[in-house]
């Protein structure tokens, strides 16, 4: 006997992929500017300060140009000394 898919079994990948995890807001630009250069900012964050769209930062990170971004796992942090010096000169560190 075959099994029946159910769409209302919880355990599926359709109700997981329907039930997103809540997302903080962004910091606003003067609490960015007031943090540390050391500070790790989310890829919404550094849209605002860059002024590039989320996608551009995803296309960027993909072919290896500036901003430079860390990785913890899946989740992705830029740093806020590496955003405000100039693109193409490298820090010292």
């Amino acid at each position: 006997m075959m099994k029946d898919t159910d769409s209302s079994n919880p355990s599926s990948k359709s109700a997981r992929a329907e039930k997103e995890r809540p997302r903080m807001a962004p910091r606003s630009l003067e609490e960015i500017y007031g943090l540390p250069a050391k500070a790790l900012l989310t890829p919404a964050e550094t849209a605002l300060v860059t002024r590039l769209t989320e996608s551009a930062l995803s296309v960027r990170r993909s072919k290896g140009q500036w901003p430079p971004f860390v990785k913890f796992g899946r989740l992705v942090r830029y740093g806020l000394g590496d955003l405000l010096s100039p693109p193409g000169r490298g820090r010292e560190q």
